[in-house]
């Protein structure tokens, strides 16, 4: 299989700032990461900081925070590492919350469930 690319919207949290993106689909990636240009450009601050351990086993720092995202035609807030990354990644936080996978036959992005973000807290009846 090759590279699987998609069009997302991101923006803050508030909706405010958005903007199209093509991001790198990665389902070894729990964040999704942009850039510190990206981020600023859409009004993304800072939150907190993290370790991540990248996927050739170093480890960099990143700064978290929270931002929305549009997927095919499903939408959440979600959060985002950033951190200088060489083209953005959409990671599984992002898929599994929006109900998206990745066909690994066509390379595409296509439904896993209903949708409905997903959360992992039982409600009282």
């Amino acid at each position: 299989m090759g590279y699987v690319r998609a069009k997302a919207i991101i923006g803050d949290a508030q909706k405010s700032r958005l903007e199209e993106v093509d991001f790198l689909a990665d389902s070894g990636a729990f964040f999704p990461t942009i850039s510190p240009s990206l981020a600023e450009k859409l009004g993304i601050k800072p939150i907190a900081e993290t370790e991540l351990i990248l996927a050739d086993k170093r480890k960099a720092k990143a700064v978290l925070s929270n931002a929305y995202f549009k997927l095919l035609d499903r939408e959440g807030i979600f959060q985002v590492a950033i951190m200088d990354v060489i083209e953005p990644l959409l990671g599984v936080t992002v898929l599994e919350g929006l109900g998206i996978k990745i066909d690994p036959c066509t390379g595409k992005l296509e439904y896993s469930r209903a949708y409905g973000l997903a959360i992992l807290a039982t409600i009282k009846p």
